[in-house]
């Protein structure tokens, strides 16, 4: 999964909780989630958030840890302008990789499930990434980014 930063200083008070939370509600979508938390908003009030398969937040005193931390900065408001992963269907023909630095490769769908690191189960494998095939034919072989995760 891409790797996000987001920067909720701009926001103070409920303000930050209402965009941190409508962050997380929205990353959940994309397919990231707490490492021993899962998929509910938490930690609102953290200044930072750091999204990689796992979501970390961080306080004030991690800015330049932030800073320095690799990984896309993106406003809140990009962020959550970004579309969710469609629904497969078993038989679809989909693109998957794990990491971002793989080529994609083609596979059937049979069906995701959450509780598995390697989420998206297909016919030759189990995937952490899965793309539908069309539309994105373009991407096969190589490692790039669909168009709607490079705003």
């Amino acid at each position: 999964m891409k790797e996000f930063k987001i920067d909720l200083t701009n926001f103070e008070g409920k303000v930050r909780e209402a965009v941190s939370e409508a962050v997380q509600v929205h990353a959940f979508k994309l397919g990231y989630e707490w490492l021993s938390i899962g998929k509910e908003p938490f930690y609102k009030k953290s200044p930072y958030l750091f999204l990689a398969d796992k979501i970390t937040h961080f306080g004030t005193e991690d800015e330049t840890f932030f800073e320095a931390h690799s990984g896309e900065e993106i406003s809140a408001e990009d962020f959550l302008g970004l579309n969710p992963k469609e629904s497969f269907k078993p038989f679809d023909h989909v693109l998957v990789r794990d990491f971002d630095e793989e080529e994609w490769v083609i596979d059937i769908f049979s069906h995701r499930d959450d509780n598995l690191a390697y989420r998206y189960q297909c016919l030759k494998s189990f995937w952490h990434q899965c793309l539908p095939y069309e539309g994105n034919e373009h991407l096969l072989g190589t490692t790039g980014e669909p168009e709607w995760i490079k705003k």
